[in-house]
């Protein structure tokens, strides 16, 4: 497979003249295609297929990619293949079935109110961090937050006699997010009692700690909601984002407007809150059966 790949350089660099930074986004691209495929034991191009390509452009949005990077990968994974086929390299295509990439064209993994309730109410094995762990799922699902921003929070930017927070998202825009009453209690008892034994520091201001003390990374934050789904007996694919998009597809299914929950999710344009309505088919029948003469 790397030669395919170096042949393909070679194609780019010297037939169509591309720039070094655009030569560089090709192979970084393919080289996490490539890396993926090595993961999953596939050396024979033969062997490739749609569900390959489908799953690796979904393991690159659960790593917190966005969705235009996704997009910008299947491009590259489409102009590969279709040097391959020029050149006589394969004699099929798998990515030709895939659509041109598009806000909503890889839908998000949800987990449906009993799978919320069955990771909020896990019996984690290791006790040490069963209080922050559950605290800070319970908080993800509370308000949808991006993983980033769960671990920027601090302290100061909680407003529990309000049941708010405020948080900081992408561009640095600013908005507050409303947390529920059974939230606030469990942010208080996290917060003035589990989270004494995390602090090395009394000027720490970050809400979520390591055992060392510092600010949870967002890797520490992926990790510890993988653990907890899997203590919980959750077996479908989990990350933060998961729980984020949960929150959303939740809300909609309950009632919220579309824009209600682009204002807590942060989303500066509806149009990214719109990938929901494709998870919302109970709502939508529902509504039709309401309101139509003929239902």
């Amino acid at each position: 497979m790397q030669a395919f790949l170096d042949a393909f350089m070679d194609y780019l660099a010297l037939e169509k003249g591309l720039s070094k930074n655009s030569l560089n986004a090709y192979r970084n691209d393919l080289d996490q295609f490539l890396n993926y495929l090595q993961k999953k034991n596939i050396s024979d191009i033969s062997k490739l297929n749609h569900k390959l390509i489908l799953d690796h452009l979904i393991s690159l949005r659960d790593s917190g990619k966005t969705t235009r990077t996704v997009s910008r990968h299947l491009v590259s994974i489409r102009i590969f293949f279709r040097f391959l086929n020029d050149e006589r390299y394969t004699n099929t295509d798998p990515s030709e079935t895939l659509e041109s990439p598009r806000l909503w064209s890889i839908l998000p993994d949800t987990l449906s109110p009993k799978e919320v309730q069955q990771l909020l109410d896990f019996k984690y094995v290791n006790l040490k961090h069963k209080t922050r762990n559950q605290t800070l799922i319970e908080l993800l699902y509370a308000t949808g937050l991006r993983v980033s921003e769960l671990c920027y929070l601090k302290i100061g930017d909680l407003q529990l006699e309000e049941s708010t927070l405020r948080t900081r998202g992408k561009g640095n825009k600013e908005r507050i997010v409303p947390i529920a009453n059974k939230t606030v209690v469990i942010l208080k008892n996290y917060l003035f009692e589990d989270r004494l034994n995390y602090c090395k520091n009394q000027n720490e201001s970050h809400l979520f700690l390591s055992q060392q003390g510092k600010p949870l990374s967002r890797q520490r934050v992926w990790q510890i909601v993988k653990e907890c789904a899997f203590s919980a007996g959750i077996k479908k694919r989990i990350s933060p984002h998961t729980i984020r998009h949960s929150f959303a597809t939740h809300l909609l299914e309950n009632g919220a407007s579309l824009r209600v929950i682009q204002e807590m999710l942060g989303h500066s344009d509806i149009s990214t809150t719109q990938i929901y309505t494709h998870v919302d088919h109970k709502r939508l029948q529902k509504t039709h059966e309401r309101f139509h003469p003929r239902a």
